[in-house]
């Protein structure tokens, strides 16, 4: 038992650092944490009709989702740093396409996760954030 939690601890460390792989913050950090989340503290949350303990779990889950955010920044894959000229290309390129990709997507011809899994891994924890705050603020 110590063991296993000697490696979430560094695990935690390692991605507070950015070391860690962004995969295993996806889905260990990330997947682990959302079904957590719905299935026990919000349940808790439903079931204990006391205010200050409402609270207290809201405020924990809410501070994970936030550390999670700066965790999956920490650790998503750097682009690499490019020249004016290739930037200004590159840019010409991306607004071209960008209408036709959107519309592909909303139109579900494209798939939306081949967006950037950065992006949507932060959309989905500031959902379960203001989800959170729902229960802090009412």
């Amino acid at each position: 038992m110590k063991e296993v939690l000697n490696k979430i601890f560094l695990s935690f460390k390692k991605a507070t650092k950015g070391e860690e792989l962004m995969i295993r913050v996806i889905w260990f950090w990330g997947v682990i944490g959302y079904i957590f989340a719905f299935a026990v503290a919000n349940k808790l949350i439903r079931t204990i009709d006391f205010r200050f303990f409402d609270i207290l779990i809201s405020l924990v889950m809410t501070l994970y989702f936030s550390w999670h955010i700066y965790a999956v920044k920490k650790c998503s894959p750097k682009k690499p740093k490019l020249n004016p000229e290739k930037k200004d290309k590159l840019n010409a390129e991306n607004r071209v396409n960008l209408g036709k990709s959107v519309a592909r997507k909303l139109l579900l011809q494209e798939p939306l996760t081949k967006w950037n899994s950065t992006f949507m891994i932060t959309v989905i924890d500031i959902l379960c954030i203001t989800h959170f705050f729902g229960y802090i603020f009412r």
